[in-house]
């Protein structure tokens, strides 16, 4: 009955018929934290008798979908399948449905499916294992030739708040969010709020697309990984 109904899930899910959250900021997805996941993935990779990939640099960005009854799924469609991480996909989607430790979302009151996200590299759950490893701990942020700050002031220098009109003290701050891909370029760029002004968010938006160069991904293990970047601009405007 249990699969039957993952099953229906994923479905619906996959066909769009549900739509699903991230996981809240302030709630675990797993019991006891990142870190007892990844000591769990280890156990059951073992438990199962998997085997390391070849390809020892092999690493999956994984989005697991957890349901409302604490059990979860890869979240795997087909258009995210990529040739040089099949083992670490397959590895991960037999892994995570088997784990323990699940538990759902609470969104106001309720257990709700929500998706978090783990880095998995299969190749530091064999023989090089450590107990507290945590993958979050041991990534090395994207850099920006000369540092944030770099980055920050070019976009300040660019940006030209001076045509719109604010009301209050004249200080506007919007929180930029975007993906820095694995070749060190910005994806999914958007706004995590909005400054009330329609047209102001977009010339914000405008501004840093047209920034080209190019930012140092962000790596782990060695191997460049997708990360997603928060940034918090203030600028001072027209009062009314």
């Amino acid at each position: 009955m249990k699969l039957f109904y993952l099953f229906l899930f994923i479905s619906s899910f996959l066909s769009g018929q549900t739509q699903l959250i991230y996981f809240p900021k302030d709630q675990h997805s797993y019991l006891g934290g990142r870190t007892n996941f990844y000591k769990d993935f280890q156990k059951v990779l073992l438990e199962k008798k998997l085997k390391p990939c070849e390809n020892k640099n092999e690493f999956l960005s994984a989005d697991v979908v957890v349901l409302e009854n604490d059990t979860a799924v890869l979240y795997d469609p087909e258009k995210l399948h990529k040739p040089e991480n099949k083992c670490a996909r397959e590895l991960t989607k037999e892994v995570v449905k088997n784990m323990p430790g699940w538990v759902s979302a609470k969104i106001n009151g309720n257990n709700k499916a929500a998706v978090a996200h783990y880095y998995i590299y299969p190749d530091a759950f064999f023989d090089n294992f450590k107990n507290d490893y945590n993958a979050d701990d041991i990534i090395v942020n994207p850099t920006y030739e000369g540092g944030i700050d770099a980055f920050r002031k070019e976009v300040m220098k660019r940006a030209d708040p001076q045509d719109f009109y604010v009301k209050g003290k004249g200080k506007v701050t919007v929180i930029v969010l975007f993906v820095l891909n694995e070749q060190g370029e910005m994806e999914e760029l958007k706004l995590e709020n909005s400054s009330g002004l329609k047209e102001y968010d977009e010339m914000i938006l405008r501004t840093i697309k047209k920034i080209k160069n190019k930012w140092k991904p962000a790596t782990l293990h060695g191997v460049p990984i997708k990360f997603l970047f928060r940034m918090p601009l203030s600028f001072t405007t027209k009062t009314i």
